[in-house]
């Protein structure tokens, strides 16, 4: 075996996921067989080779379970007031009316009972400022070592709640978070303060933070922040920036720029004529105070392991393997914390370095034969444009799953981005470290020399800016979707092994295997979209408020409400929950969207979508609603529905509208409850009621319609009125539904106390499963219009 890290990562990797998500033991005691017989199957695999990997694998399922247990150990804690000492680990951050800061854990237990932690814990805390936010937040700035006593309320992070959503517990879990704090002011004691050598870089990251802040336009000083130490609060307009431009990347700390840091070290070394047999003594504290510097995060972490191995090689004249550099980097990294298994920025900086391991060297050798194809005498050479286009073609191919993924997006103009601002983030970045250093170590002088490094980085702005200019204009570039499926992956794979010249074509029987492999691939592609699907529909969690995304058998897609925020947010509910939920369904654009009444938790979500010109075919409204801006609006036809209204696919799904009845009347704000839309979707033998925030009164005056309805039909699912409020849901009304299911929409913690004890009480007692978005994350809900399956994104 040639490569027995490869295969090791490769076990690590799948049992921490074994772990993760709860595999059979008998599935991992099969997989454990397969790799013990392997020496008998495969040729070149030792025994001992075999036992390492065995190993490796057994030590993932323990180092999995460590990670993710099989009982949460906080789960007592949770909901109720804690008593903390903890060690801050990071210097605070104030957003808005909040400070969030880290703490480690020396000491947890309950405000009210004897109930204690007896191990150690990671805790975000956030503290909620008043009036005086500035003047607080100055005197609760603490720094990393200082040990504090503090009471709040503790929760549990929350997990994946939407499809296509973010798994925030999972990201703060590979942060080393376990649980979330939420304290006031006055509840902060400091009480001491630890010192270490990490919190002592970290005051020293922070004083030349300080220094960018003091000598640099603000703009410029957060890019240097980014390029250098890999800082997360950064303006939003220059994060945004970056992304549309398809270069995030260089705002987080990655292997270029270790790459970039590791370049600046050779030249020190090199002029000061240092034998490479000991480059290593220099290299690797520098390496690691730089990854420190940056809070240890996986990219730099894995490029300062293969720089080390390729330093390390090049003093004891061994042969350099790539691909064995990364496996080693990967191991490190995933035993050191498992759950980074499954972190975007782990999965981009392996799959990036892979793509160029795997594809740059044939693809750079097949562009140079073609261009010396004409006139063979003359050897041209590639330049630095085409090695730079190649080297991101390469990395694209190893990351382009990772980010539909994980981000739902891709831009073309990546390539054009990479090759006009990468080479000069690394100009800036060796001369921002370099003025860091000088203005450091001769304070007088950092004015002077910050004009150039401040040039330079506004010239990064200004392109950046014209670059996204041209990416407006040209918005065809920009790719909206979901993750590739195994088929276009293996078409993806198979085309990029084929033009590297990874396979002998000139062999009968592989390019037979080629060219069948691609044939039967592309004609999965064309048929998986016609198999016969099922009706879903997926009741969404957008907090307090309704939206509800039906997809038909026939490839039609509604969109009931778009839900919205009570009070304002920094973020809209649209980027946060409809767009990743529709791209990563491969929605390109929605047949109908329903509003069932004009309120902000219903609307807000529409008439962002509208705004931003999404492509929807119609807008069905209430004959009641008095939404002026969708009313108004000239981008989407509207049509008002009343009782008898009806939508109809030609595939069997039918919406039929209920209530209200009478005509077109707009109500006023607080009539809109009961203006709501009431609808019954039918297909086959499958029906679901959905109520909109109708109350008593509207249900008083559907009775004696569902009563006729329900006898010839049978509705197994509601979607509960008003999010589960008193006044909705009464048993007169549940009677006449007579559901097996009921779905409240719901937000966790919220003002109105929603759901109500009475509603509960009332689908209890008439034996009526019930599930709510703010416990069980969105619910979706499939059927072939004869069976129905259910599944709850937060379990």
């Amino acid at each position: 075996m040639k490569r027995p890290l490869l295969w090791g990562i490769i076990a690590l990797g799948l049992s921490i996921a074994f772990s993760y998500y709860r595999i059979s033991v008998w599935i991992i005691l099969l997989f454990a067989c397969l790799f013990a017989v392997m020496p008998l199957l495969v040729k070149n695999i030792s025994k001992v080779q075999m036992l390492f990997i065995l190993v490796i694998f057994g030590a993932g399922i323990g180092l999995g379970y460590g990670a993710f247990p099989l009982t949460d150990p906080l789960a007592s804690f949770y909901d109720q007031a804690v008593q903390v000492t903890g060690v801050v680990t990071d210097y605070p951050v104030v957003k808005e009316n909040r400070l969030l800061m880290n703490l480690k854990t020396k000491a947890l237990e309950a405000d009210k009972t004897d109930n204690a932690a007896a191990e150690s814990f990671g805790l975000k805390v956030t503290i909620y400022l008043d009036e005086d936010s500035e003047q607080m937040a100055d005197s609760m700035m603490f720094a990393p070592g200082d040990v504090l006593t503090l009471t709040g309320n503790l929760s549990k992070p929350t997990g994946k709640r939407n499809p296509g959503g973010f798994d925030y517990g999972l990201y703060l879990k590979s942060q080393a978070i376990d649980g979330l704090l939420v304290a006031k002011p006055d509840q902060i004691d400091p009480v001491g303060h630890e010192a270490s050598l990490y919190y002592w870089i970290m005051g020293v990251k922070r004083q030349l933070e300080n220094r960018c802040d003091t000598y640099f336009p603000a703009d410029v000083a957060d890019l240097l922040k980014g390029v250098v130490f890999g800082e997360k609060d950064l303006d939003e307009g220059l994060t945004e920036s970056f992304q549309n431009a398809g270069v995030t990347h260089v705002l987080s700390v990655s292997g270029l720029h270790v790459g970039y840091v590791f370049l600046a070290l050779s030249l020190i070394l090199m002029a000061l004529k240092i034998n490479k047999n000991v480059w290593l003594i220099f290299l690797l504290p520098a390496l690691l105070f730089y990854v420190a510097l940056t809070g240890f995060v996986p990219p730099v972490v894995r490029a300062a392991i293969m720089i080390v191995c390729l330093t390390l090689g090049q003093g004891l004249h061994r042969e350099k393997d790539a691909l064995n550099q990364l496996c080693l980097a990967g191991l490190i990294i995933l035993c050191l914390w498992p759950s980074q298994l499954f972190q975007p920025g782990f999965q981009l900086s392996m799959g990036a370095m892979l793509g160029i391991i795997l594809f740059y060297n044939p693809l750079l050798y097949w562009y140079n034969r073609q261009r010396n194809k004409k006139s063979p005498r003359i050897r041209k050479k590639s330049g630095p444009i085409s090695e730079g286009l190649i080297l991101t073609l390469c990395a694209t191919i190893g990351t382009l799953p990772i980010l539909l993924y994980h981000f739902k997006s891709f831009t073309f103009l990546s390539f054009l981005s990479n090759l006009l601002v990468v080479p000069l983030i690394g100009i800036f970045l060796l001369a921002g470290m370099i003025f860091l250093l000088i203005a450091t170590l001769f304070p007088f002088a950092g004015s002077l020399l910050a004009m150039p490094v401040a040039f330079l980085g506004k010239s990064i702005l200004v392109m950046l800016d014209g670059i996204n200019d041209l990416g407006n204009a040209l918005g065809f570039l920009m790719i909206n979707r979901g993750g590739l499926t195994i088929v276009e992956i293996s078409l993806l794979l198979l085309f990029s092994f084929l033009i590297s010249g990874y396979f002998f074509l000139k062999s009968p029987r592989i390019r037979n295997t080629v060219t069948a492999s691609a044939c039967m691939l592309a004609l999965l592609l064309v048929l998986i979209p016609l198999y016969p699907r099922n009706l879903v529909v997926t009741i969404l969690d957008v907090g307090q408020g309704d939206s509800i995304l039906i997809e038909t058998p026939g490839g039609q897609n509604y969109l009931i409400d778009g839900g919205g925020y009570l009070f304002s947010k920094s973020s809209e509910i649209s980027e946060n929950v409809l767009y990743p939920v529709l791209y990563s369904k491969h929605i390109e654009k929605l047949d109908g969207v329903f509003l069932s009444h004009n309120h902000v938790d219903h609307v807000q979500g529409i008439e962002e979508l509208v705004s931003d010109e999404y492509p929807i075919d119609n807008l069905f409204m209430s004959i009641q609603t008095n939404s002026e801006t969708l009313l108004n609006q000239s981008f989407v036809p509207v049509t008002l529905l009343k009782k008898g209204s009806a939508v109809k696919g030609t595939d069997g799904v039918e919406i039929k509208v209920f209530s209200p009845n009478g005509e077109t009347s707009p109500k006023a704000d607080d009539e809109q409850n009961n203006a709501s839309l009431v609808m019954g979707l039918s297909y086959k033998e499958t029906n679901i009621l959905f109520c909109g925030d109708i109350e008593k009164e509207s249900e008083a005056l559907l009775l004696a319609d569902l009563k006729e309805e329900t006898e010839h039909k049978d509705y197994q699912i509601i979607k509960i009125a008003h999010h589960g409020g008193k006044n909705s849901s009464t048993s007169e009304f549940l009677e006449a539904v007579d559901p097996e299911m009921a779905v409240i929409s719901v937000g966790a913690h919220n003002y109105f106390g929603h759901p109500s004890d009475e509603a509960l009480s009332r689908l209890q007692q008439q034996d009526i499963k019930t599930l709510r978005t703010d416990e069980n994350g969105a619910v979706e809900i499939t059927s072939n219009g004869e069976w129905i399956h259910y599944k709850t994104y937060a379990d």
